[in-house]
């Protein structure tokens, strides 16, 4: 039974229909019914539940940091952005992949709250990269206070500012992500804070993907006890994916549980928190099991010929890649050669040039001489023939 309240908003089920409201609308949906799903509808619902569960689980991961301050939108960015991962795999098609095997670069620039992006609050540019030991690095420029960080509050208000940031790593397959570091910098008011590198050592878990957001805090200062707290609100609170790096190896199977109960066991022993957690509510695995052809089942011809298709398509683009590399590593190797080339070409260039001149010269001369007699010949009635072009009158 649906009702009206008192704002003259409906509420509830109407027969075949359901009425609710959403950011001031009202909103008529149809009730959910169940169909029966092909083989490719199975995957695509597979698939979108694992993006969602996978997105879920990454905004719980930095929720500690960003609180919940975000603005209402933001659950609404996330999942579009890891499901534009997940497709974009080369490797593995549709019922096959994972986030382990996407493009997450479709995760930088992700903010967590659109109200006060990240981009807009801090004025310089950021660079975040990974060695090949396994290091990441995070490259500050020089930061001037307060021309390169822009925040509503007034100078007189602000005591301190404090840029944080922090790496996760993520293993969907083994279901658990681990905090790894937080590297934080204090910038104090009016102060110029010179170039820096922040380099995040020490072991990365195996299988993990890794992902690091950056977040900006304005302090106040208590001047009770001496601290500061930050001031940051609903309508302020700039944070955001800044880096995303796929995993360097493969785990083994229970690598996740056994190392949540050693580092678990060790937390409880020195009386500190577990960084490693398990990913709970994560469906991507039980999906990616519902979504495989099952033993014995008849794939239809239609069903058959989009497969074949899907993987031709795919070798396809892996086949142009490759070209294209090649192409690159060609063209790298050939640079030093570039110069050589060039200089031989203009010295024969130079060499040759007073007697192609002079040919030139000669070559005209015949073509016009040949022109001529053969524009006499017909305006005679002559035949031609004998000269370059054959004119025949009919």
């Amino acid at each position: 039974m649906a009702t009206i309240d008192n704002k003259g908003g409906v509420h509830g089920k109407a027969g075949s229909v359901i009425y609710r409201s959403y950011r001031g609308r009202n909103i008529m949906q149809g009730l959910p019914r169940r169909f029966k799903q092909t083989l490719a509808s199975r995957e695509s619902a597979g698939e979108f539940g694992m993006a969602s569960s996978a997105a879920k689980a990454i905004r719980q991961a930095f929720q500690p940091f960003y609180h919940h301050y975000y603005d209402g939108a933001m659950i609404n960015r996330v999942t579009p952005a890891v499901s534009r991962c997940i497709r974009s795999s080369r490797t593995k098609r549709r019922g096959e992949r994972d986030l382990h095997d996407g493009d997450l670069s479709f995760l930088q620039g992700l903010e967590f709250n659109e109200n006060s992006p990240l981009s807009g609050a801090l004025q310089v540019k950021t660079e975040v990269s990974r060695h090949e030991a396994g290091q990441v690095v995070v490259t500050l420029p020089r930061i001037t206070v307060p021309k390169d960080l822009v925040t509503p509050f007034k100078w007189n208000r602000v005591h301190q500012y404090r840029l944080s940031f922090v790496l996760v790593g993520f293993n969907f397959r083994e279901e658990f992500f681990e905090y790894l570091w937080e590297k934080t910098v204090y910038l104090e008011t009016e102060d110029i804070a010179e170039a820096q590198e922040l380099v995040f050592e020490g072991e990365v878990p195996r299988g993990c993907l890794l992902l690091m957001m950056a977040k900006l805090d304005c302090m106040e200062r208590n001047y009770y006890d001496g601290g500061y707290s930050s001031m940051n609100s609903a309508e302020f609170c700039p944070a955001g994916l800044i880096a995303a790096f796929q995993s360097a190896d493969e785990a083994e199977k229970g690598y996740g549980t056994e190392r949540l109960e050693t580092n678990y066991d060790a937390a409880v022993a020195e009386g500190r928190v577990c960084p490693i957690l398990p990913i709970t509510g994560y469906q991507g695995n039980r999906f990616l099991a519902r979504t495989r052809i099952p033993k014995g089942y008849k794939m239809k011809a239609k069903e058959r010929q989009r497969r074949q298709k899907q993987e031709e398509t795919e070798q396809a683009l892996l086949k142009r890649l490759e070209e294209k590399k090649k192409s690159a590593a060609g063209q790298v190797t050939d640079a030093g050669k570039g110069d050589v080339v060039k200089t031989t070409m203009a010295k024969e260039e130079g060499v040759n040039l007073k007697g192609s001149a002079a040919d030139q010269g000669a070559a005209d001369q015949n073509t016009a001489d040949q022109r001529a007699a053969g524009l006499g010949a017909a305006d005679q009635g002559k035949d031609a023939s004998g000269l370059t072009g054959t004119r025949v009158k009919f």
